[in-house]
């Protein structure tokens, strides 16, 4: 795990898009794409595992680059979670053991792979959106 400086996170999901931001949160994304169909997250659903599941990430091949912005990242000293998929798993855990709550927990959490041009959104009003971009 690598962390990256927030800015150039930004850069690679407004590449990804197509279109700057004016910040990087589950709000503009939506505004900047326009085609985000928001799924409402199930009660009950309470670990990291469970929700990795829900949105797929546990699917994803193994060698998948993966950049993850949480609340954390904005925090002064911190920024932007570069993993590969293979990680997410261990990742999670470091975050919590880290930082004292779940990667989701109820908070803005994006996720994207800039390679393969896909976008993991939860909203911390509690739905998620997923996308497969088109190049620009």
């Amino acid at each position: 795990m690598n962390i990256v400086d927030l800015g150039v996170a930004a850069r690679q999901i407004e590449s990804m898009i197509g279109s700057r931001l004016p910040s990087i949160v589950p709000d503009a994304i939506d505004d900047a794409l326009g085609t985000l169909q928001w799924t409402r997250i199930p009660t009950g659903i309470e670990d990291d595992d469970t929700m990795a599941k829900l949105l797929g990430l546990s699917s994803l091949s193994p060698d998948t680059e993966l950049v993850v912005v949480t609340d954390v990242s904005f925090k002064e000293g911190s920024g932007a979670f570069a993993i590969s998929a293979s990680q997410f798993e261990d990742f999670q855990a470091w975050y919590s053991d880290q930082f004292s709550e779940r990667v989701f927990s109820g908070c803005d959490v994006i996720i994207c792979a800039p390679v393969d041009r896909r976008l993991w959104i939860v909203h911390h009003e509690g739905a998620y959106a997923t996308a497969q971009l088109n190049a620009p």
